[in-house]
């Protein structure tokens, strides 16, 4: 029989204000909301007026907690979605690429066992290809030998190798064969998602106007905006069909100029990542990006000439940035964490929101916006405080 858990006196973070009820999971669902709800031989969790809201949904990011996605071993992926749940995680997307590609194409074929396996962490939704299409001149941390111009037959190589399982790709659209790949990349049921780019904004409207409807990263290894040539940066923020990820450590982007792109992207657009590496969530501080050392350093990691690698602040602690640095309110950020991310990886109609029928993907926060405990997919998998339970 499916397990039952009954979540007792929790305060549901609800776009229409906090509400005060208990919540049943049956199996992975979620199948009641209300009060005084009872339900026979379910597990009991005893909330207390802790704040609940829909899980955490990474799309953009490289691993944590010592593991890397920058491998072909799956375990790597399977040991971060274990570890995942205890920064309120519950699903993701698996952000790599490789040096060449073959061993993009081996990479993808060993990990994607580990999509959609449904034990008790963090759901695997699919891959995030960072790369190998993007521009050298906006590369980042990436090692320009990586990169190459996009080839759709490449790509579809890829999606092969992956069983459909790419569910975004970041490209430059101003590069050759850009265009046909955006139209390929929508074609197989993947975001395109703009990035790592040099494009003018007449370009990057190319872009959008091929399929993209995403930003990876905005403002980062992108060229900046200017007064006579707005570039991917006003482009993005002008097009109202456009999600635009905001990485909120505040070291990639000033909490200032976050604050000012949320303004004019509101509560549907924004989607907030941790683009974290596997240092995210350890003591050590010495890694490799990209097959290049990086130091992690107030809340980034970087390389030896101070480019940005990745986020070392996990998800728990973005999450507060951006009630903090963005002014917004606890059910807002989870739209910005769980719904809308969960929408871009087309997971939307079962990811992100604490409706009946949606998956049991849950994160209950104390006071200090700390987790306390994760449910993923009706399973109990991470709490802080054993006494909770009954």
């Amino acid at each position: 029989m499916p397990n039952k858990l009954l979540i007792k006196d929790a305060v549901l973070a609800l776009p229409s204000g906090p509400m005060r009820c208990d919540l049943l999971c049956d199996g992975h669902r979620i199948v009641a909301i209300g009060r005084a709800l009872e339900a026979d031989g379910a597990a009991q969790f005893n909330a207390n007026g802790l704040t609940l809201g829909p899980g955490f949904v990474d799309i953009h990011v490289h691993g944590g907690g010592g593991y890397s996605f920058f491998s072909s071993d799956p375990r790597e992926v399977t040991a971060y979605a274990a570890w995942a749940p205890r920064k309120g995680v519950t699903s993701l997307l698996v952000s790599t690429v490789g040096p060449n590609a073959d061993e993009t194409t081996a990479m993808l074929a060993s990990l994607e066992p580990a999509i959609g396996v449904h034990s008790p962490a963090a759901e695997v939704l699919g891959f995030h290809l960072e790369g190998p299409f993007l521009n050298p001149a906006r590369r980042g941390a990436f090692h320009p030998d990586m990169l190459r111009e996009p080839v759709r037959e490449e790509f579809l190589r890829y999606q092969e190798a992956a069983r459909g399982h790419i569910r975004q790709v970041t490209f430059a659209p101003e590069l050759p064969g850009a265009l046909a790949l955006a139209s390929a990349i929508v074609v197989s049921g993947a975001t395109a998602a703009i990035g790592h780019t040099d494009a003018t904004l007449q370009e990057t409207n190319a872009g959008f106007e091929a399929g993209a409807c995403h930003v990876t990263h905005l403002f980062n290894a992108m060229r900046p905006m200017h007064q006579r040539e707005g570039g991917p940066i006003v482009a993005a923020l002008l097009n109202d069909d456009a999600t635009c990820e905001l990485v909120c450590d505040g070291a990639h982007v000033a909490p200032e100029v976050l604050r000012l792109a949320y303004r004019a992207l509101g509560p549907n657009r924004t989607v907030v990542v941790t683009d974290n590496l596997h240092l995210a969530g350890t003591n050590t501080a010495m890694g490799h990006f990209g097959g290049l050392e990086v130091e992690a350093e107030t809340g980034v990691a970087k390389r030896r000439d101070g480019t940005i690698a990745g986020s070392v602040e996990t998800m728990d602690q973005h999450f507060r940035n951006a009630v903090r640095f963005l002014g917004i309110d606890l059910a807002t950020a989870f739209r910005l964490t769980s719904s809308n991310p969960a929408r871009v990886a087309g997971a939307g109609k079962r990811k992100g929101l604490l409706e009946r029928g949606y998956d049991a993907d849950l994160v209950l926060l104390d006071g200090n916006v700390e987790v306390v405990a994760t449910v993923c997919r009706g399973d109990l998998v991470y709490l802080a405080d054993e006494g909770r339970t009954a």
